[in-house]
């Protein structure tokens, strides 16, 4: 996945949260959902920023 796709990905899901958090009364739940998105992007640009090959923690170095 490229940065055009993370950057659409990105827009994407941060316009879905904009739209649930529009009826949000309660601070608790509008941070906790911010902060569960944050965490799911977060993973996710982690996760391609490793590439597609599995990760080997004991593979030898050469």
């Amino acid at each position: 996945m490229n940065q055009d796709n993370l950057a659409k990905k990105f827009k994407e899901e941060l316009a879905s949260w904009y739209a649930l958090q529009e009826d949000q009364t309660s601070g608790y739940e509008y941070e906790k959902s911010f902060t569960e998105l944050w965490l799911k992007l977060g993973r996710e640009v982690f996760q391609e920023s490793l590439g597609d090959g599995v990760y080997q923690k004991n593979k030898k170095k050469k």
